[in-house]
C-alpha cells in the first residue's frame, strides 16, 4: 500500500519519530497559514518549508506526485473557475470568454492553496501510521466535553483513521476497476456514458462490500469504543518541545 497516495512510508527521520500530536497540530498551524496566504512570496515560502521536510524526512518525490494526481482535474476546474469569472484588466479575450489577470492571479493562488493542503496531509499519513493517528487524534479530542453530545473522542478518532484508510485503498480499486474495464475493450470517447456506469457501479459495490467487511470485523471482534487502550505510548520528548517553538516562531513570522 506503500505505492498509493496518503499512505504510510515507514523511516526513522525527525517526523517519523515525532510524537502524533505534534504532526497534527503542525498540520493544523499549516494549514491555517495555507488558507491565508494571499500572495506568492507566502507560497515561495510555504514551499521552501515543504521542501525542506520532505529532504528531512527523505521522503521519494514520486509520494507525493501520487497524491496529487487523482486531484489534477479538480484542480484544473478550480483553476478555469476563476480565470473566466473574475473581472478585472483584460488580457484576453475570444467572443463571450474574457481572460483576466486578477482571475490569474486569484486562480493559481486558490490552485495552489488545495495543492499544498493535501500535500502537508500527505507528508503527515507518509510519516504516521494510520494507527498512531488514530491515537494522536483522540488523545487531543479527549480533554472535550464530547461525552456531553453522547460521543467519545475514540469515536471520532476511529472515524477518521478510517477515512484515511479507505480514501487510498478506493483509488487503489477504481484503478483496478479501469485498467479490467478497458481491456475488455471500453471506450471513454466513443460511449461515455456507458463507461460512467460501467466504472461507478462496481466501484460503489466493492466499496459497499468492503464497509461491510471492515464492520463485520470490528463486530465479530466484539469492538467497543469505551475503555479501549492502545498499544502506542504517547510521550512528547525534547524534539517535540523543540518543533513546538519553531511552530511558534514560524507562526508568528508567518503573521507579521
Amino acid at each position: 500500500m506503500n505505492n498509493l497516495f496518503l499512505s504510510f512510508v515507514p523511516g526513522s527521520s525527525l517526523l517519523h519519530r515525532l510524537d502524533p500530536r505534534t504532526k497534527i497540530i503542525g498540520l493544523m498551524l499549516s494549514s491555517i497559514c495555507i488558507l491565508e496566504a494571499s500572495s506568492f512570496v507566502e507560497i515561495v515560502l510555504l514551499t521552501f518549508v515543504f521542501l525542506s521536510l520532505v529532504i528531512s524526512c527523505k521522503l521519494p518525490a514520486m509520494h507525493f506526485v501520487r497524491s496529487v494526481r487523482p486531484m489534477l482535474f479538480f484542480f484544473a476546474i478550480l483553476f478555469i473557475t476563476q480565470l473566466l469569472f473574475t473581472e478585472g484588466n483584460t488580457i484576453y479575450r475570444f467572443k463571450w470568454i474574457s481572460l483576466s489577470y486578477e482571475g490569474l492571479l486569484l486562480g493559481s493562488i486558490i490552485t495552489l492553496r488545495f495543492i499544498f493542503l493535501l500535500l502537508f496531509a500527505a507528508l503527515l499519513t507518509a510519516t504516521t501510521s494510520a494507527s498512531r493517528i488514530t491515537t494522536g487524534i483522540e488523545r487531543l479530542l479527549r480533554p472535550l466535553p464530547l461525552r456531553y453530545m453522547g460521543i467519545s473522542s475514540h469515536d471520532l478518532a476511529m472515524m477518521m483513521s478510517l477515512s484515511i484508510y479507505f480514501v487510498p485503498l478506493l483509488y487503489d480499486n477504481f484503478r483496478s476497476l479501469k485498467e479490467a474495464q478497458f481491456s475488455r475493450g471500453l471506450n471513454i470517447k466513443k460511449t461515455p456514458v456507458k463507461a460512467i456506469f460501467s466504472l461507478s457501479v462496481p466501484l460503489v459495490n466493492s466499496s459497499l462490500r468492503r464497509v461491510e467487511e471492515v464492520a463485520l470485523a470490528m463486530e465479530s471482534r466484539c469492538y467497543t469504543s469505551l475503555g479501549r487502550t492502545s498499544i502506542h505510548v504517547m510521550e512528547v520528548k525534547k524534539l517535540d518541545y523543540l518543533f513546538f517553538f519553531l511552530y511558534s516562531i514560524f507562526f508568528i513570522f508567518y503573521i507579521l
